[in-house]
């Protein structure tokens, strides 16, 4: 459970401090008083990432040379500073030398508006999500994925400076070890796929009775990514770049039998990405045996009555919940903080 958030030059705010003392805290004020920052930073602190932005330098307030987020829970310390030079984080005081070292130690799912991109984005977006979340559970997996990248950027280098009758002998020596780091990367991500699409299902049926599924989608097969490295590398050639691999893999919901892009309503969508998100913690759960921290940001709009209701009796009340929202609700269990606007 986190404890104290203490957070400097972040976004809009100069300096900000809060202390949560319920495991159901609940951020509400008007929009645009800094609400969703307050979960970024959270969400920063455990992953080094933002949520909002690829740019992560716009969370730095403007004309500051830095910004700071500091968490206290029942067990650590953890504190993150981002400049213009990079990351520095550290865990009880001692830095952590590679930002790997200290990611996914804290544990924490988050939904955001934009995550109805894993649903109509790209599929950039949604490899990002598989990625991120699969690195957090499998320090394994986080290394393989950084030896594939370099690997990659390699060959689409030497691609650039080869010519249709160049010697190929590199080129093939780069794409046998791409194939052995891809392959084990497809494995993995279709393990993560199919072990989140049991508790999605599972945690979908509370919410409606329509049919959902995760579908991971490689770009390729084993046996069609070994014969583009082999055989196609005059395509590749042309092109300047590797054409075929895990790097251009995809996964799709499926709706009733069909992709939930084209035939789920908007309220639907949203419900199907909450719903894989409280699937993502109960499988984070199960395999760390850990509690989770859930951020919620503007969860209940776009959910009808009825379906906010549904929502609000089945949260997961074992772990901590930090959820923000225009408008107060009531609860005796309840932490209400209420952010004026400036």
């Amino acid at each position: 459970m986190i404890h104290k958030l203490s957070i400097r030059n972040f976004r809009s705010f100069d300096k900000f401090d809060l202390t949560f003392d319920k495991n159901f805290v609940y951020i509400h004020g008007l929009n645009g008083c800094g609400k969703t920052s307050i979960l970024e930073s959270i969400y920063f602190c455990a992953t080094t990432k933002s949520h909002r932005s690829n740019d992560e330098k716009e969370m730095i307030r403007h004309d500051e040379p830095f910004l700071q987020v500091k968490l206290v829970t029942d067990d650590d310390k953890y504190e993150i500073v981002l400049s213009k030079h990079g990351k520095r984080a550290s865990i009880n005081g001692v830095e952590k030398r590679k930002i790997s070292d200290f990611f996914g130690h804290l544990r924490v799912v988050m939904f955001a508006p934009e995550d109805l991109d894993l649903i109509k984005g790209s599929p950039s977006v949604r490899r990002q999500f598989l990625d991120l979340e699969w690195m957090q559970l499998n320090k394994k997996y986080l290394r393989t994925l950084n030896t594939y990248k370099q690997i990659l950027k390699q060959r689409n280098s030497l691609l650039k400076k080869l010519s249709l009758d160049s010697d190929y002998t590199f080129l093939n020596i780069l794409g046998d070890q791409l194939y052995e780091v891809g392959t084990e990367i497809m494995v993995e991500r279709k393990q993560f796929i199919d072990k989140l699409s049991i508790y999605f299902n599972e945690v979908y049926q509370n919410f409606s009775k329509h049919q959902v599924k995760i579908i991971y989608q490689p770009d390729v097969d084993e046996k069609a990514f070994k014969n583009h490295l082999l055989k196609q590398q005059r395509q590749d050639i042309l092109y300047q770049s590797t054409l075929a691999g895990p790097h251009r893999d995809d996964f799709y919901i499926e709706f009733n039998g069909f992709d939930a892009k084209g035939y789920a309503s908007q309220g639907e969508q949203r419900l199907i990405v909450v719903t894989l998100k409280l699937a993502l913690l109960k499988l984070i759960e199960n395999e760390t045996k850990q509690k989770v921290i859930l951020l919620l940001d503007d969860v209940l709009s776009e959910l009808d009555q009825d379906k906010q209701q549904i929502f609000l009796e089945n949260m997961p009340k074992e772990h901590q919940i930090i959820m923000n929202s225009a408008q107060p609700i009531e609860g005796d269990h309840i932490q209400m903080i209420y952010i004026p606007k400036e």
